[in-house]
């Protein structure tokens, strides 16, 4: 029978096999069991404890590291850009005008660069041949305030504390480029191995025809963005679109590695194709120059245009010294001064032409002239369209002297009694244009003279093109119908004219009409075979009339021409146009000057003579306008300034050389009348 079974009679429990202990007795030993699951229970409390704070610790680092940490924390992955390339500009046939490289440009860090400073920048100035003093003047204020920088940050005094950090880039940007060298200078540099001196390698905008077309193309700054000209006007279109790579870096900074998709190639500017001639700017601005000598002139201007679709071929901006000549000092009047009349000057200062080419200003769309007798055509053509008067109409020019109703005197060079409308035209008869369109309205001369476009800008894209003058219709008056008549109380670019005078060189159902006026070549394939419709202005019968008339004024002129000028004894194109001339008028007052009492307003004895033509005379391929700014006082005296002597033989010439220079068909004269008689 089991001895520790209980009693289940009495519900004892059976006595126990232990010894009981007594009072003093030590405790028994505790189970193994029990302490290894009480160690194993702070063990896991302290690993937690201690994995509590290392994630305290991650987020303080993460949240708000020190900052000797966040110098060398932070995301490994950098980034670097990669400029792309500005497209080029090129002429209507390929050749470049405005093209970019990369060059070398040398800075400085002045913190490195070693002593004696002089014996170190006389070598670095032999080698990139700059002058000494040049480097000086940059080098030594940076090195100067480094060391007061210095001293600052070490002085303990916190009122003589570091206000920014020491200067570590020094550019030397001597020269027209921006300061680049050439590559055989960079070797130079190189083999000085002189401390704190590096290259750079910098883009670069030149072209080989600069010469022929700075003022046109304009200039490009230092991030590569077009500042004047057409670099300005076109800048969004050459622009490029710069790369990216995305590289993975070590804590000092060396690259590891570059992810799949971290590099985006750079794109090139769109290339563009200009409406500008290279070969054809070179003659106008040949012509241009020899026209202002001969005259003695204080300036010229010129703009052709292919009267079929508008583009510039050339623009041409000519400034001359003129010895002698002085600035209105806006005291007296003119022609009362004592002691004689000064040559006056009468073209704005342009001080940035002076410094370089590429900041001039684009006198043919940026100033405005009187445009005197060029501008008769536009409105014989509108009187003769209104039905005032029709080309064989007799009218009666009074012998050259006639006072109007209103009690204004108008002259005639040309004095006769009478004329036909046709010979108004052809012999810029003042008293003929006068008495015919003093018959318009108000609102009908007005409007002839905007519809030609005249009064706002042409849209050509070039920065700074002005609106032109147009007498507002408030202001309108009789004195006005008559000026307006003969070219005067109206001021236009040289663009203007050349845009307006396309309504009379277009063929077709495009005659009468208005191209728009573009820098931008115009594909051949483009719609009445590269041909740009436009606003009509006139009925082509209209038109067709006012070239016929014109006519007789270029043959006049090459009459002119062939006896007095041997080298003009071929002309082989037929042309229609208009000379021009009008006393340059003063412009507003400078600021704390008036205009004197008794002052008309004008350079009295000082003009602006222009010529406006197209030819061929049957199939226009070019419209040439000329402007001669301010003959000299010796042309002015034997009234040989007029716009047919001066301004005619550079417009004539140009016509000429071009057109054979397109390869245009001849056509004498006599051919062209006899074709037109048939």
């Amino acid at each position: 029978m089991d001895e520790t079974r209980p009693n289940l009679a009495t519900d004892q429990p059976a006595p126990s096999a232990e010894p009981a202990r007594e009072d003093g007795d030590e405790a028994p030993a505790e189970h193994p069991g029990v302490r290894i699951d009480r160690v194993a229970t702070l063990t896991l409390l302290a690993a937690g404890a201690l994995l509590t704070l290392m994630f305290a610790r991650v987020v303080q680092l993460q949240t708000a590291p020190g900052a000797l940490l966040a110098s060398h924390g932070g995301d490994r992955v950098t980034a670097r850009t990669e400029p792309g390339v500005r497209g080029d500009f090129r002429d209507r046939r390929g050749r470049p005008i405005a093209m970019t490289r990369f060059a070398y440009r040398v800075f400085i860090d002045p913190v490195d660069f070693p002593s004696p400073i002089d014996e170190h920048v006389a070598q670095l100035a032999d080698a990139m041949d700059v002058p000494f003093d040049e480097i000086m003047r940059r080098l030594a204020p940076r090195i100067a305030e480094n060391e007061r920088l210095r001293a600052a940050d070490e002085d303990d005094d916190p009122w003589t504390e570091a206000d920014r950090p020491l200067h570590r880039y020094v550019a030397i940007n001597h020269g027209p480029n921006g300061g680049v060298i050439e590559d055989w200078r960079v070797d130079m540099v190189r083999g000085l191995k002189i401390r704190g001196v590096h290259l750079e390698l910098r883009p670069v905008r030149e072209g080989p025809a600069s010469d022929l077309v700075a003022g046109l193309v304009g200039k490009v700054g230092y991030e590569q963005k077009g500042l004047m000209g057409v670099e300005k006007a076109l800048d969004a279109a050459v622009q490029p679109r710069p790369g990216r790579l995305e590289y993975v870096r070590d804590a000092k900074g060396r690259p590891l590695w570059v992810n799949a998709g971290g590099y985006t190639a750079p794109e090139r500017g769109e290339d563009v194709r200009l409406s500008i001639d290279l070969e054809i700017q070179r003659i106008v601005l040949e012509e241009v120059e020899r026209g202002v000598e001969k005259a003695d002139a204080a300036g010229g201007r010129c703009v052709v245009m292919d009267p079929r679709t508008g583009e510039v071929l050339a623009i041409v901006d000519v400034i001359r010294d003129v010895p002698g000549a002085v600035a209105y000092q806006w005291d007296v009047p003119i022609g009362q001064e004592r002691g004689g009349r000064p040559r006056y000057i009468t073209i704005n200062a342009d001080k940035a032409r002076g410094s370089e080419a590429a900041l001039s200003r684009n006198r043919c769309v940026e100033d405005v002239y009187e445009p005197g007798s060029t501008f008769k055509p536009f409105m014989w053509a509108a009187a003769t369209e209104l039905g005032f008067a029709r080309p064989t109409d007799v009218i009666d020019t009074e012998n050259g002297t006639w006072r109007t109703p209103y009690g204004r005197t108008i002259s005639d060079v040309t004095k006769r009694g009478t004329m036909t409308w046709r010979d108004v035209l052809v012999n810029s008869s003042n008293i003929g244009m006068a008495k015919v369109t003093s018959g318009m309205s108000f609102d009908q001369m007005r409007d002839a003279v905007l519809k030609f476009g005249f009064g706002r800008r042409t849209d050509i894209g070039l920065p700074g093109e002005a609106f032109g003058l147009v007498t507002s219709r408030r202001n309108w008056s009789k004195y006005s119908q008559t000026s307006v008549a003969m070219g005067h109380e109206v001021a236009v670019t040289p663009v203007q004219m050349a845009r307006a005078f396309c309504a009379f060189a277009r063929n077709g159902e495009l005659a009468g009409t208005l191209p728009p006026a573009t820098l931008r070549a115009v594909p051949a394939d483009s719609g009445f075979g590269g041909a740009a419709p436009g606003p009509r202005v006139l009925p082509p019968e209209v038109a067709m009339l006012t070239r016929d008339a014109m006519r007789g004024v270029t043959n006049n002129l090459d009459q002119r021409m062939t006896r007095n000028d041997p080298d003009a004894a071929a002309l082989r194109y037929e042309a229609f146009g208009k000379s021009g001339t009008a006393e340059i008028p003063l412009g507003p007052p400078p600021k704390g000057k008036r205009r004197p009492r008794g002052s008309d307003g004008y350079f009295q004895g000082q003009y602006n003579s222009s010529f406006i033509a197209g030819a061929p005379f049957e199939d226009p391929r070019v419209v040439v306008v000329v402007v001669i700014d301010d003959p000299g006082p010796a042309l002015v005296a034997g009234r040989r300034h007029y716009g047919a002597a001066t301004a005619g033989p550079v417009a004539r010439r140009i016509i000429e050389r071009s057109l054979a220079y397109l390869g245009v068909p001849t056509a004498t004269p006599e051919e062209s009348l006899a074709a037109g008689a048939r």
